[in-house]
């Protein structure tokens, strides 16, 4: 069983739901990444880009994979994984609260409100977390993204 807890970040967002978690996907990426390194691909893009234009791209395409890759988490928030300098676990820690799920206000917090708009169900899970425990709460929780 998955330590709800563990998992459970200041913000109510369940951290293996989140794409900078999916340890599987960057795997993939690395071992895609060091591939194309091995076979030198970018000298047969630039070969392939004399008759096919959408190999001019290439060095786009390599860039985006780098990008993606920055995006790893390397651990749960609560471990000292999540976005650095977090204005939201800032908060809950100087407030002594395990979660904003513990603050009054955490309806109305400005700070919670561009997480709702790709997370639509942060409110949701929130009062999931007060009403049935962050240990407890997991197991009942809705989509994580807006397009989930």
């Amino acid at each position: 069983m998955v330590d709800s807890k563990k998992y459970t970040a200041f913000c109510g967002l369940y951290c293996l739901d989140c794409i900078p978690s999916n340890k599987h996907l960057f795997s993939i990426l690395e071992e895609v990444e060091n591939t194309l390194t091995t076979l030198q691909f970018e000298k047969y893009a630039e070969l392939k880009s004399r008759s096919s234009e959408v190999f001019r791209k290439y060095p786009d395409f390599v860039g985006i994979l780098q990008e993606i890759r920055k995006l790893e988490c390397p651990a749960p928030c609560r471990a000292g994984g999540g976005k650095p300098g977090c204005k939201v676990r800032e908060c809950a820690v100087k407030n002594r609260l395990e979660g904003c799920w513990e603050c009054r206000n955490y309806k109305h917090c400005e700070l919670l409100d561009p997480l709702k708009k790709v997370h639509p169900n942060l409110e949701y899970h929130l009062e999931l977390i007060r009403d049935n425990g962050v240990e407890h709460w997991s197991s009942d929780r809705k989509e994580h993204y807006s397009w989930g």
